[in-house]
């Protein structure tokens, strides 16, 4: 692919938005991580592009004159139920909000094409770097930051940057949701309803200790495609006549009937299983997530906010990797699920999984159709749904990036 040209984003103005009003005072000022939070404490932070169209957008001093303060506003209402969002992320592993924190809000502009960047053929991934406010992946840094693009004529991106290690895509969204649209159920910060029987809450800092001095970090580097040249992000579509072909053609040869997601991730990795390595090792390795909250027992309440995610993994000879053969064995890891408690029986060994699947170059997935992004992200007369969202850190990870399909609902992926 040929070298794009660079394109200008120029920092306008720079926000420290906080919670408003302040966090009730018997509201817990530190949220101590869970053992569900500790598998991705050295995960880069999650990064999401949403790109909203508006042609009348005639230049910046269009948005920071008039939109501007009502974005602040409702960002900062929001966080007065998510004020953990606002705090710092200490070595002691916990998140801990004080008097005065808030969150970065930066305000930039960009000559770029806005209707390429946000097309589904590919594009350089140096492009969309400077659209996400940039954040590490170590302690002691604030949880959220957020950048807001203007590109005159053609529309905004609002960039967000959010670590992994203090909340899923489930409480992400159900942040994003209360910010659009000042939905009124709050989330629940209680740890207690988290129970940890196996002491894995003492257990995983040791290994992240132990693996990150044996060389572990430097495995998670083996995911990150920014250091190779060329890397580009590409969107494929799943029409929900295509998944429902494809279904009829993996039962046929396989016997399985997959969920759509099965469907979706199984092509994938039969296209990717021997793109991130080289295809020299003769397996092939994927792995997802899956939520926790109703196969915990007890049930943990749909609106706590944190991680609640179980790793799966499943695993293929490289040889045998159809599209057909890839998506029965991801249906078949997901009906395994099924059985209680299954989900955790191998959870000891979750965070030296994520290194050895980093090693191993696996593919994995970010996000989830189930999440319901472009819904969650609608700020209604505004802007409405995004035109297109982007999980830009998936360059750091490799990983999958699956939603719905956009605005039109229209039951693809």
């Amino acid at each position: 692919m040929a070298p794009t040209p660079p394109h200008l984003v120029t920092v306008l103005e720079q926000f420290h938005v906080a919670p408003t009003p302040a966090p009730a005072v018997g509201q817990p000022r530190a949220l101590p991580l869970t053992f569900f939070d500790l598998v991705f404490w050295s995960i880069p932070p999650v990064q999401r592009l949403f790109f909203y169209d508006n042609a009348d957008l005639l230049d910046v001093s269009d948005f920071t004159l008039g939109e501007l303060a009502r974005f602040r506003n409702s960002l900062a209402a929001a966080l007065h139920h998510f004020y953990p969002l606002a705090g710092k992320l200490t070595c002691e592993a916990e998140v801990v909000f004080s008097d005065g924190d808030s969150v970065p809000l930066t305000v930039a502009f960009s000559d770029d094409d806005f209707r390429d960047l946000a097309g589904d053929h590919a594009r350089d991934t140096t492009r969309l770097r400077a659209l996400p406010k940039h954040g590490g992946s170590r302690p002691q840094q604030g949880v959220l930051a957020v950048q807001i693009t203007v590109f005159p004529r053609a529309g905004i991106c609002i960039g967000t940057t959010v670590h992994h290690a203090v909340a899923d895509g489930a409480s992400y969204t159900h942040f994003l949701s209360t910010w659009v649209a000042a939905q009124d159920v709050p989330p629940l910060f209680d740890r207690g309803v988290v129970r940890d029987d196996a002491g894995l809450r003492e257990a995983f800092p040791r290994d992240n200790r132990t693996l990150g001095k044996a060389g572990g970090d430097e495995r998670l580097d083996c995911w990150d495609l920014s250091r190779r040249p060329g890397a580009v992000l590409v969107t494929f579509r799943f029409t929900e006549r295509q998944l429902r072909a494809l279904g009829r053609r993996v039962e046929s040869e396989t016997s399985a009937r997959c969920s759509p997601n099965a469907l979706a991730c199984g092509a994938a990795w039969a296209g990717r299983g021997s793109g991130m390595d080289g295809g020299t090792a003769p397996d092939a390795h994927f792995g997802f997530v899956t939520g926790c909250k109703p196969r915990a027992s007890p049930p943990i309440p749909a609106n706590y906010f944190g991680n609640c995610l179980g790793l799966c993994r499943v695993h293929a000879k490289r040889w045998e990797l159809t599209a057909a053969a890839a998506s029965a064995a991801i249906w078949r890891a997901i009906e395994g699920l099924a059985e209680a408690g299954s989900v955790f029986r191998g959870s000891r060994g979750w965070v030296h999984w994520v290194r050895e699947y980093a090693s191993a170059r696996a593919v994995t997935v970010a996000g989830s159709p189930k999440l319901g992004v472009y819904a969650a992200a609608d700020f209604g007369r505004a802007w409405g749904r995004p035109r297109k969202v982007e999980i830009a850190s998936g360059e750091r990870t490799g990983a999958l990036a699956l939603a719905e399909s956009g605005r039109d609902g229209d039951g693809g992926i």
